[in-house]
C-alpha cells in the first residue's frame, strides 16, 4: 500500500512538472497565496494593528475565489480560515500545555480541532458564493459575499456555545469603520469590512474607467460616513461621577492555586486597597481569591464594615456556591455599600464546564477524574447598583460576546468586567481579548472597567 502511495505521489509530481505554468499555479501558487493570506490577515488584530490588511486578505480571497466552482472555492475558503484561525489562535496551546500543563499531543489535538471546525466557515461562505453568484460583478462583491460573510461570523459566535474571535470587525476599531458599530454592531463593522474588500476587487477588474471610479467614489462614501458617525456622541453620561479604583494583583496561574493562596493572595488584595478609601467601587479580578466565598466571608467583615462605613462597594471575582452545595457558580460577590453576586452564565467548553450528557459528569466524579463543571448562573440576574449607578457585569469572555452584554441594557449606566487572561501566558490572547473588550464599550457607548490579574486593566470609554 504504502509503495502504491509513493507511486502514485511520483506519477502526480511527473506530470504537475510537464504541465504549464498555469496549471502548476492552480495547484499551488492559489492555495498557497490563499493559505499566507489567512495568516497575514491576524496582524489586522491586536496587539499588531495593521487594520487594512484585513481588508487586503479578505480581497485576495475574494479575487482568487472567483469563477471558481463550489468545491475549489470552498477549498480555498477553508485554506484561508486554517491560516487564519492558525496563527492567530495559537494562545490556545499555550492555555492547554504551557500553562494548564496538557501533554503536547493533546494540547496540539485540541488546537488542530479547533482551526478546522473554525475553518468550516470561511469553506461554506465561499461555496455558496460560488454557487448563488458564479460571476464576477456587482450583485457577487456587493451584495452576496458581504452579506454570507457577515452571516458566517454571526452563526460562529452562536453555533456549540460561540466563537467570536477573529471576526473582522475587530479590526477596525481603530479606523474610520468603527463609526458604524453604535449602530450596527461589531457585525456592521464586519460588512463594512467585507464591502470594502469587494469594492477594492471591483476597482482591480479590468473595465470601463467609470466604473472603477463609481468604485473609489463608493469606497470613499463607506469610509467618510463611518468617520462622520465616529464623531457622534450616542450616549451621555448620567448621574454624579465615580471614584474607582481596579486593582491588579499579577499572582501567576502557577501559584494561584497552591495550599494556601487564599491567604496570601487576600493579604495582597487588602493591602492594594488600602489607601484607597475615597473610591466609589474597587474592583478585583476574576476568583482575586481562589477559594469560596462561604469560606472567606467571616474573614471579610472588617473590610466589609469599612467599605460601608466609607459608602463604597468592592466587586471582587470569587467561587460562591449554592445553598445546597450542589451547584458551584464562578461569581462577583458586592461588599459594602451594595450587597448581592453576579453568577457567570456563559461557560467556557471544556474549561469550566464539560459539554456531555449528566450521566457522563457523575462517571467523571464516581472516577475522581479531573474536569471542571460549573453551573450556569441565570439568564437574567437584578444588576448591582453602586452610588446609584445600575452595574452591567460580565466575567472573563463573557465580554467577547455582545449578547451576552445585551441582558444588562439599557438600565446598566456602566460596564464592569472581571478577567483573568493569565492563561494566555505571553501570547496573542490577552491583547485579542482587551480588543474584544473595548469593541463592547463602543458598541453600548459605556464606560467599561476591565480589572484583569494579569493582563489589561483599563478605563475604557
Amino acid at each position: 500500500m504504502i509503495a502504491r502511495a509513493i507511486t502514485a505521489y511520483a506519477g502526480f509530481c511527473d506530470r504537475l512538472m510537464a504541465s504549464t505554468p498555469e496549471v502548476r499555479a492552480e495547484v499551488w501558487a492559489v492555495p498557497m497565496t490563499v493559505l499566507l493570506g489567512g495568516a497575514v490577515s491576524v496582524l489586522a488584530f491586536a496587539p499588531f494593528g495593521l487594520a487594512p490588511l484585513a481588508i487586503v486578505c479578505l480581497a485576495g480571497l475574494f479575487w482568487l475565489c472567483e469563477r471558481r466552482s463550489p468545491k475549489r472555492a470552498a477549498n480555498l475558503g477553508l485554506l484561508f480560515g486554517v491560516g487564519q484561525f492558525g496563527a492567530g489562535t495559537t494562545w490556545l496551546f499555550v492555555a492547554l500545555h504551557d500553562v494548564g500543563g496538557a501533554p503536547v499531543a493533546l494540547s496540539v489535538l485540541l488546537l488542530t480541532l479547533l482551526v478546522l471546525a473554525m475553518a468550516l466557515y470561511p469553506a461554506v461562505v465561499m461555496a455558496l458564493a460560488a454557487r448563488l453568484a458564479p460571476r464576477a460583478g456587482l450583485a457577487r462583491y456587493l451584495l452576496v459575499l458581504p452579506a454570507l460573510w457577515v452571516l458566517g461570523e454571526w452563526l460562529r459566535s452562536w453555533l456549540l456555545t460561540g466563537f467570536s474571535w477573529l471576526s473582522l470587525g475587530y479590526s477596525q476599531i481603530a479606523t474610520p469603520l468603527a463609526g458604524y458599530v453604535p449602530l450596527l454592531g461589531v457585525f456592521g463593522a464586519s460588512a463594512a469590512v467585507a464591502l470594502s474588500a469587494g469594492l477594492l476587487v471591483l476597482l482591480l477588474h479590468a473595465g470601463p474607467v467609470s466604473r472603477r471610479g463609481w468604485a473609489v467614489v463608493a469606497l470613499a462614501v463607506l469610509w467618510l460616513g463611518g468617520g462622520l458617525l465616529h464623531r457622534v456622541d450616542w450616549t451621555h453620561p448620567v448621574g454624579a461621577p465615580l471614584r474607582v479604583s481596579l486593582m491588579q494583583g499579577d499572582v501567576a496561574q502557577g501559584i494561584k492555586w497552591q495550599a494556601g493562596a487564599s491567604e496570601r493572595d487576600l493579604r495582597l488584595y487588602q493591602n492594594l486597597t488600602h489607601g484607597h478609601d475615597g473610591s466609589n467601587l474597587i474592583a478585583w479580578p476574576e476568583t482575586a481569591i481562589p477559594t469560596f466565598y462561604r469560606d472567606l466571608r467571616p474573614r471579610l467583615r472588617s473590610l466589609d464594615a469599612r467599605l460601608r462605613a466609607d459608602h463604597a462597594t468592592l466587586l471582587t471575582g470569587l467561587l460562591r456556591a449554592s445553598p445546597d452545595g450542589q451547584r458551584v457558580y464562578n461569581s462577583v460577590v458586592a461588599l459594602g455599600a451594595t450587597s448581592g453576586f453576579y453568577d457567570k452564565r456563559h461557560l467556557v467548553p471544556f474549561g469550566e464546564y464539560f459539554p456531555v450528557p449528566g450521566f457522563v459528569r457523575r462517571w467523571l466524579a464516581g472516577m475522581a477524574l479531573p474536569h471542571s463543571d460549573f453551573s450556569r448562573g441565570a439568564a437574567r440576574q437584578p444588576l448591582l447598583t453602586v452610588a446609584g449607578h445600575p452595574v452591567g457585569i460580565s466575567i472573563c469572555y463573557e465580554d467577547a460576546f455582545n449578547r451576552d452584554i445585551l441582558p444588562a441594557l439599557p438600565a446598566a449606566a456602566l460596564l464592569v468586567n472581571v478577567s483573568d487572561d493569565a492563561w494566555f501566558g505571553r501570547s496573542l490572547g490577552p491583547a485579542q481579548h482587551f480588543q474584544m473588550a473595548r469593541m463592547r464599550a463602543l458598541e453600548t457607548g459605556r464606560v467599561l472597567l476591565r480589572v484583569d490579574n494579569s493582563s489589561v486593566t483599563a478605563v475604557v470609554g
